[in-house]
């Protein structure tokens, strides 16, 4: 980095090493000192020290994404020099092998190229997807999807800033980040405690950066049945899309024409954000609606009445039709752009989870040949899946998410927790054995053969008349039915154990 980066390291300090230990606390042994933990520290403020490294501006930037960006590739290049050590085949895969005559481990076997233990992966991402879906699946659709922006203007950032005059917001990602993170953990505080919606049985939110622009929460909020709404009364209660009244609550109007007015755009600034090609992608203004009401889809339209209010922004008037929704309360206590949209008759459940697991920013790119370039011959052949490249390639990172990610904050949560169980045929379990290791030795494991599923069909052998239940005998009578790599379960007269 000294090299990378002089202006910073004028004295040519050095960076991280793999010989480099923690400090010896009275632990047996020394612990190294990760690449993670040497550039938390570099970013921690101290007292009464000058630091030149975080007032390097939008070198400082470019320093955050270099460092995280060697963090990830650190930890890509460790898994991908374990793809020859671990292999992973069904126990029924190595039976099969050793009658075939084959015995040791690399003769057999699939490479998993990036495990859903790696943050922010494809299978990362889908694994919370999926139990996204079995939240839904317990407490119904979610009722509330709310996005939560970072505010700049927070007086937490601008009394920090104070100190450092010429410095703008941009420059402290790290500050940024970790005001923001703080900032979430009391927003789901507040809607758990002071249930602006209800009482709260349900939340998932997941941490989004953009290219331009501040990290944001989308959180998806599932309320008890005494709360949940069944007439477009009841609605107007929780999400308002209309300017308030300056005279009778003049800290809320200042707070939603600040930060929850769209635009302008359209004909006044064809170069807005949401203009891709002179068509308005998030369809404001909106057209006006007397009163709140459902539509034959289910899709909410709030009440937007044409009563004269409007708000100046940019020398230009907008009206309740550039109204974000919110929620007064949140609105209030937060002072930050947080849109609110009630989905509980939304039949795009399935949109939502997918659209907040759907994972980083990635640039778009576009190969072509030239004309009269002759075509190469196609491989018929199936080509091996590089997870790993393909993960790294297009990938985009921003100084938010770079510091984000060296201090280690959550990209995700969900409450209540999911437990996954390995559902399985009989011997289809999938088991992890090393390259040169014997097969033979592989199935005389009697740890590999228990899974969470045959452990718990040992717990329960007996059923309510006393005969003892078989494998295919709990199969067939709960009625487990496959459909290629996925598992589910019809509807049976009793409850299933697992569902």
């Amino acid at each position: 980095m000294a090299l990378q980066f002089p202006l910073l390291f004028v004295f040519g300090e050095h960076g991280w090493s793999i010989e480099l230990k923690q400090v010896n606390d009275g632990c047996i042994g020394d612990k190294q000192l990760t690449m993670n933990m040497f550039y938390s520290f570099q970013l921690h403020d101290r007292f009464n020290i000058y630091a030149l490294l975080p007032r390097g501006g939008r070198l400082f930037q470019q320093f955050l994404v270099n460092a995280y960006i060697s963090i990830e590739q650190n930890r890509l290049d460790y898994i991908e020099s374990m793809q020859d050590v671990f292999r992973t085949e069904y126990l029924q895969g190595v039976h099969d092998a050793l009658l075939k005559g084959d015995s040791d481990g690399h003769d057999v076997g699939k490479r998993t190229i990036l495990p859903a233990s790696f943050t922010s992966g494809p299978r990362y991402m889908y694994k919370h997807y999926q139990d996204a879906l079995a939240i839904c699946r317990v407490h119904g659709n979610p009722q509330y999807f709310i996005t939560y922006t970072c505010n700049i203007k927070w007086p937490e950032i601008s009394r920090y800033l104070a100190q450092y005059p010429g410095m703008k917001a941009e420059d402290r990602a790290d500050i940024i980040a970790r005001i923001f993170e703080m900032k979430v953990k009391d927003f789901i505080h507040y809607l758990k405690n002071e249930k602006p919606f209800g009482q709260v049985v349900a939340e998932l939110y997941t941490i989004e950066f953009q290219k331009k622009g501040l990290p944001h929460c989308h959180t998806l909020l599932w309320v008890s049945p005494p709360y949940k709404i069944h007439t477009p009364e009841q609605l107007d209660r929780f999400i308002s899309a209309e300017i308030p009244d300056p005279v009778v609550d003049p800290q809320l109007y200042k707070i939603v024409t600040e930060l929850m007015m769209h635009g302008p755009c359209g004909l006044a600034k064809m170069k807005a954000p949401c203009m891709f090609d002179g068509v308005y992608s998030k369809h404001f203004p909106k057209k006006y609606e007397d009163v709140t009401r459902f539509d034959k889809d289910g899709y909410v339209h709030y009440k937007r009445r044409n009563d004269g209010c409007f708000a100046v922004k940019y020398g230009i008037k907008l009206d309740n039709g550039y109204v974000v929704p919110y929620n007064k309360n949140l609105s209030l206590v937060f002072q930050a752009h947080i849109n609110v949209e009630y989905c509980g008759w939304s039949m795009m459940i399935k949109y939502l989870f997918k659209y907040i697991s759907k994972g980083a920013d990635r640039i778009r790119a576009k190969i072509t040949k030239s004309l009269g370039e002759p075509s190469d011959k196609v491989d018929k052949k199936a080509s091996n899946i590089n997870e790993i490249q393909n993960f790294v390639d297009a990938r985009f990172i921003c100084p938010h998410e770079a510091a984000w990610r060296i201090f280690d904050f959550h990209i995700h949560h969900r409450n209540p927790a999911v437990q996954v169980l390995a559902v399985h045929l009989e011997n289809m379990q999938t088991v992890t054995f090393k390259d040169k290791q014997l097969l033979q030795d592989v199935v005389d494991d009697p740890m590999i053969k228990k899974t969470t599923l045959t452990q718990w069909l040992k717990n329960n052998q007996i059923d309510d008349s006393g005969h003892h239940l078989t494998y295919l005998d709990y199969l067939s009578r709960y009625k487990w039915i496959a459909r290629g790599k996925d598992w589910c379960h019809r509807k049976s007269k009793k409850t299933p154990p697992i569902g």
